[in-house]
């Protein structure tokens, strides 16, 4: 039978819970189309279950999103358990497991936020070059419609355009 457990950490974000699974030595596995086949499970797996390396009664252990959380599906005697991996690290209880996991996950969203965060800001940048770029050209064309000669300087950074006209 499986179980479900809460926990304090809510999983939501995938890619943050396969970075986690693959910092802790988990080796996290995506259920595609083409390998759904090739996991010995005794419950369905679905296409998009994440698989890892721990073992139970029922074959891997896996997390299938139910509801926008990733939820850990085991057997809850954990009959049988181990852990199948090229690391030497130790089977651990789904208890134990699911605490180390939330602190790696945590840690890893911090991450993860960092990341937004960079990107946005390099967005917010280009949007901004953009602008002055698209400024830059309005005021040439406007500038040259209107007979000027227009030169153009960079004073500390900043663009600055020298209109003349010869009378």
């Amino acid at each position: 039978m499986s179980a479900v457990i809460t926990t304090a950490t809510p999983f939501t974000i995938q890619d943050v819970l396969l970075d986690a699974l693959d910092v802790l030595g988990y080796e996290p596995t995506i259920v595609t189309i083409d390998n759904i086949n090739t996991f010995n499970h005794s419950n369905p797996l679905q296409v998009s279950d994440i698989i890892t390396n721990r073992q139970d009664y029922y074959g891997n252990q896996y997390f299938r999103l139910v509801n926008d959380l990733w939820v850990l599906f085991h057997d809850s005697s954990e009959m049988n358990g181990r852990l199948v991996s090229k690391t030497s690290k130790q089977y651990q209880s789904v208890g134990l497991f699911l605490k180390e996991l939330s602190t790696e996950y945590t840690r890893q969203y911090d991450i993860y936020l960092e990341h937004l965060a960079e990107f946005e800001k390099q967005r917010l940048e280009a949007e901004r070059k953009a602008r002055v770029e698209a400024t830059r050209k309005k005021a040439i064309e406007q500038a040259k419609a209107q007979g000027y000669v227009v030169k153009e300087k960079y004073v500390n950074g900043k663009i600055q355009l020298v209109c003349s006209r010869t009378a």
